[in-house]
């Protein structure tokens, strides 16, 4: 992965990193930083959210030390499924989370093609939880999840 630092006409630090979307310049003050890594990439902190011109509704968390770790994530609403999530006092103060408001939910996503489906199935077991405000993020392992599926007549 190509990952340098350059600066701009004013002044400021911008990182130009490779990514799905090609190569993309970035504000560092704009990473999101996960203090724990995610479950087998632990040794990589800094991440960035991208997302398909005029389609935000999957978004690309990508590693800025590592072109090769992109998670798809979307919003469990976009699956109809409405489920709650309890964080420990450990889980908050990593988030650094005051505010439930700042906290934004998003769950990944893949598509297995070997399935007889052939569909997207979301992890909801892993959720990703950022700190929007802080910009600070974590995947929450769950043992169950409770909620509700709801289905929309069309």
């Amino acid at each position: 992965m190509s990952l340098a630092s350059v600066e701009t006409n004013d002044g400021a630090q911008h990182m130009l990193i490779d990514t799905t979307f090609g190569e993309q310049e970035i504000d560092p003050a704009s990473t999101i930083s996960f203090p724990n890594g995610l479950p087998g990439f632990e040794n990589l902190n800094e991440f960035k959210l991208f997302h398909e011109e005029d389609k935000q509704s999957v978004y690309f968390l990508q590693s800025t030390a590592d072109a090769s770790v992109q998670l798809p994530l979307v919003d469990p609403d976009m699956f109809q499924v409405n489920y709650e999530i309890t964080l420990s006092d450990e889980d908050l103060a990593l988030l650094q989370l005051d505010n439930a408001e700042d906290a934004t939910i998003m769950v990944t996503v893949a598509r297995h093609d070997g399935d007889l489906d052939g569909g997207i199935h979301a992890n909801f077991m892993g959720p990703i939880i950022l700190n929007t405000k802080a910009r600070i993020g974590m995947q929450k392992a769950l043992n169950q999840i409770s909620g509700s599926v709801i289905i929309k007549a069309e």
